[in-house]
């Protein structure tokens, strides 16, 4: 027999629900209702009349109750009684003036009888007596049931005096698959999670009913507890058990959950570095249009990602971990949160109307810029900023840059190039020029050639598109017939490369100064607006073999002395 507090029932051995037991303080038998608030007394009866040895369960609950299982023993008793009567009678007078238990079933079972087969007479138990047969009264119920054992056990079991170890006992059966595994006192909890390892492995579902469960079980124990049925020492015990396996459970949930979302995300839009490197790696190469496009979409992602945080925050609000879940949705949101407002400060930087410009608040433009370069300062941050245009910008002038290296190693041995023995930012090679006693600033240059007809400074540019140079000398390139975007003009750039070299040659060296576009599929319409050659990498060796000096060549000996000046001046790491 096991008693479930909880659900109500109990069960015999073979399983079935045989008897219910609700929280009201009721036990119910096939539709018998006892109170064990009230319940006094509980004996199993041993009754003797001629042939037939019946047991009856004797209850008192302020009243007498009487119960039978033997359904086809109990009616022959009946009939034994009623062909028996004058041997009944005896048997009543010796109870006349005794109203104990067994004179009460001998009342109950003859009034039963009378009733069960319609005798209708009565007469006198003995000539003085006014006990009469049909005078009986029922001096209790006689109800059946279906295991007359059982329903002793049960009784007995939650008899006052007994109801404490009852449910101690009942206690026991619950947590006997959590003893099995710790220990009877609950000591070895890293076994029972270790259990839950071995069952759940990395299944959410199963975690999450693992949770459930327990915090049911719990729920019922604590019953128990409040009713004392157990010494502190074992309610601590317990509580700490529940306690570890809640943080446990909780912490894996968490992981587990963390991670779900986290590969839902990362499915649905990637890495988060390869959505910061996106970004910085576009802004800075979008004209105006699509930066403002590429606006909205982030201002639109990021509306989206905060519906599905909340939306999240639903699904798993019993489980208590909204922290992880803005932490995990927090860095995608901050993508583009942070990257709007990167954007609108580079459409503020090339925005013609500046009065339309839209106003950032310096610290939201510091954490944006913190955010996407992942730095620990706002100086770090921007100087890695800086870093990474300049190296977006090398980039493409180096792919340039080769290839008109390579065109210029087709001209002849009268042109020397300057070879490249300074280091960039980056620790490229390159050729950085330097005289501090006309300026004290540096000065990068693409490409050097030195012949007699002077010194070549070529600026290459890699342009890619429509570029077009009106007559205000404004260099404007085209993306489409409508959009277009304003980039510098080089010549302030290629005059102070030239101020520079001109500070420490030779006064009679002449400097020519040549704009290459690099990229062939280039289109360039204006070139007649421009004060300094432009020539596309194809032609650039043509135009240079082919450049008509009106002035008069330099000799060998100035040659040298403007390359061994240049290398003097260059700075060397």
């Amino acid at each position: 027999m096991e008693i479930d507090f909880k659900s109500g029932y109990v069960y015999i051995e073979d399983g079935v629900k045989d008897y219910y037991q609700p929280k009201s303080g009721y036990v119910y038998f096939d539709n018998n209702r006892i109170n064990i608030n009230k319940l006094i007394e509980v004996e199993s009866k041993n009754f003797l009349y001629k042939n037939i040895n019946m047991t009856f369960l004797y209850i008192n609950d302020g009243s007498y109750w009487f119960m039978y299982s033997d359904w086809e023993l109990y009616n022959k008793l009946l009939k034994l009684i009623i062909e028996t009567q004058e041997d009944v009678e005896n048997i009543l007078c010796k109870f006349e003036n005794d109203y104990g238990k067994e004179h009460a079933l001998w009342e109950t079972l003859v009034a039963f009888a009378i009733n069960k087969f319609q005798v209708q007479r009565g007469f006198v138990i003995g000539s003085d007596s006014n006990y009469h047969f049909h005078n009986c009264r029922i001096r209790g119920e006689l109800k059946r049931v279906n295991d007359i054992n059982e329903a002793y056990n049960i009784l007995v079991s939650v008899l006052p005096q007994n109801i404490k170890a009852t449910k101690k006992s009942e206690v026991q059966v619950i947590l006997k698959p959590i003893t099995d595994i710790c220990g009877k006192n609950l000591d070895n909890v890293e076994a029972y999670a270790s259990k839950l390892e071995s069952a759940n492995s990395n299944i959410l579902d199963k975690w999450t009913l693992s949770m459930s469960n327990l915090n049911s079980l719990n729920s019922e124990l604590q019953e128990f507890i409040d009713e004392k049925i157990f010494d502190s020492v074992y309610v601590n015990k317990i509580n700490s058990f529940f306690k570890y396996c809640f943080d446990y459970i909780h912490i894996r949930i968490k992981e587990l959950i963390k991670e779900l979302i986290e590969k839902e995300l990362f499915n649905q839009f990637g890495s988060i570095n390869n959505l910061k490197k996106f970004l910085r790696d576009d802004i800075n190469q979008l004209g105006f249009m699509e930066l403002l496009d590429l606006f909205k979409e982030y201002k639109k992602q990021e509306k989206y990602l905060s519906s599905i945080a909340s939306i999240a925050k639903k699904k798993y609000y019993k489980l208590n971990i909204n922290d992880i879940i803005n932490d995990i949705y927090k860095e995608y949101i901050d993508i583009y949160r942070l990257g709007s407002v990167l954007i609108s400060d580079k459409i503020n930087q090339i925005s013609r109307n500046k009065t339309k410009n839209k106003y950032i608040p310096q610290n939201l433009l510091d954490e944006a810029i913190m955010f996407y370069y992942e730095a620990e300062s706002v100086q770090d941050a921007y100087l890695s900023c800086s870093d990474e245009e300049y190296a977006q910008k090398k980039e493409s002038g180096y792919k340039g840059e080769k290839k008109v290296e390579y065109a210029l190693k087709w001209l002849d041995q009268s042109f020397e190039c300057i070879k490249r023995e300074s280091k960039d930012r980056l620790g490229n090679a390159c050729i950085y020029l330097s005289n501090p006693e006309f300026i004290d600033e540096k000065q990068e240059y693409d490409h050097l050639l030195v012949s007699n007809k002077g010194i070549f400074n070529i600026e290459t540019k890699n342009y890619a598109g429509k570029l077009v140079i009106d007559q205000n000398g404004n260099w404007i390139r085209k993306k489409s017939d409508v959009v277009e975007e304003g980039i510098r003009n080089p010549l302030q750039q290629i005059r102070q490369h030239e101020k520079m070299l001109l500070s420490f040659i030779p006064s009679k060296c002449k400097i020519i100064s040549i704009i290459c576009i690099a990229n062939d599929t280039a289109i360039i319409e204006g070139i007649e607006n421009s004060c300094i050659p432009i020539v596309k990498s194809d032609m650039l060796v043509e135009f240079i073999e082919n450049y008509d000096l009106s002035d008069i060549e330099m000799t060998s000996h100035q040659k040298e002395q403007c390359i061994q000046a240049i290398y003097e001046h260059m700075i060397k790491f």
